[in-house]
């Protein structure tokens, strides 16, 4: 797992045999952590950002083929982090996965205002230590 400022350029590999690359955004936290090695682990290219600094400098690179984003590391209002993150050019189609460690509550609240005009581009997953195969599952039906 890479900080996203220590990131190379990818070598040039046919679509079909490239490792798909997600970016997980949120404060560098033990829990965040392992998440971010599960999803090593079962074959995904992970990047790690652990400060809107770093996430800057990331949109300036190679856009992922998903944004998993903590919800429980930013104050910020998540439909804004949402517009910056696809209104960065090469990122529009981004899709963006919050997550929160933190329960169900935030996360029910935030589907419920969820704008209808997303284009499936904004998911939402509660997160629980006990489902970490419901949060692969949840990556791979973004990554469809």
């Amino acid at each position: 797992m890479m900080h996203v400022t220590e990131q190379i350029e990818p070598q040039t590999r046919s679509m079909s045999n490239r490792k798909q690359r997600l970016l997980v955004i949120g404060k560098n936290t033990p829990l965040l952590e392992g998440v971010a090695d599960l999803l090593q682990l079962t074959g995904y290219q992970v990047d790690l950002s652990s400060s809107w600094a770093e996430t800057e400098y990331a949109m300036h690179v190679t856009p992922p083929d998903l944004a998993i984003v903590d919800l429980s590391s930013s104050a910020a209002d998540v439909y804004h982090l949402s517009e910056q993150i696809h209104s960065t050019p090469r990122w529009t189609k981004v899709p963006i996965l919050f997550i929160s460690f933190s329960g169900d509550d935030r996360i029910r609240e935030l589907q419920r205002q969820s704008p209808k005009g997303n284009n499936g581009r904004l998911e939402f997953y509660a997160h629980t230590l006990l489902s970490m195969n419901g949060l692969l599952e949840k990556v791979k039906s973004c990554l469809v």
